[in-house]
């Protein structure tokens, strides 16, 4: 907004009736929007202020994270594929607090249409490494819902069935992905 116009320092003869009214308005708006710049320079302010506390307290609790995580061990689940020679199929193994779970997957095929549910472009072509990769991350999004932490002998739930159907039906209904299909 132009701050040096005044009604003093353009004669009214250049100035139509209808010019010098918006004139007139726009000088009455000049104190509301001077106030407007200083509060805004001070919500800038504050917001600086907010945005530093917040990251103190992000690092704060990635660093009390990873302390726990340490300290936990038992409790991260640790999560591979692998690969059976006999049958040239595939299994999902499942470690956590010193017990074991596996479950199938099938053969390298199945496995992809089953996963292809969640990319927009074809996998057929890509590799068993990307597979892997996938079931992981898939498997590691739900895993927790399979587990019972306050289980004495075992962490797996005995009710639900770990296997990849009930694991993609739960990543579904999670939401954690990025695309998705019907099958």
């Amino acid at each position: 907004m132009m701050r040096n116009l005044s009604l003093k320092s353009i004669k009214g003869s250049l100035l139509s009736k209808d010019e010098l009214n918006k004139l007139k308005e726009v000088e009455a708006l000049m104190p509301e929007y001077d106030s407007l710049l200083g509060a805004k320079s001070k919500l800038k302010a504050k917001l600086k202020d907010l945005n530093h506390r917040i990251k103190i307290i992000e690092n704060y609790q990635s660093e009390l994270a990873l302390l726990l995580k340490k300290n936990n061990k038992h409790l991260a689940p640790v999560i591979s594929v692998g690969f059976d020679k006999r049958w040239a199929t595939y299994n999902c193994i499942v470690k956590i607090s010193g017990a074991t779970k596996s479950f199938y997957l099938g053969k390298e095929n199945a496995i992809k249409k089953k996963i292809q549910q969640f990319h927009s472009k074809n996998i057929m072509g890509r590799g068993m490494h990307f597979v892997k990769s996938e079931v992981v991350r898939i498997t590691s999004t739900v895993i927790m819902q399979f587990i019972d932490m306050k289980a004495t002998d075992t962490p797996f739930k005995k009710r639900v069935k770990l296997n990849l159907e009930n694991v993609l039906e739960r990543y579904v209904a999670s939401g954690e992905w990025d695309y998705w299909t019907s099958r």
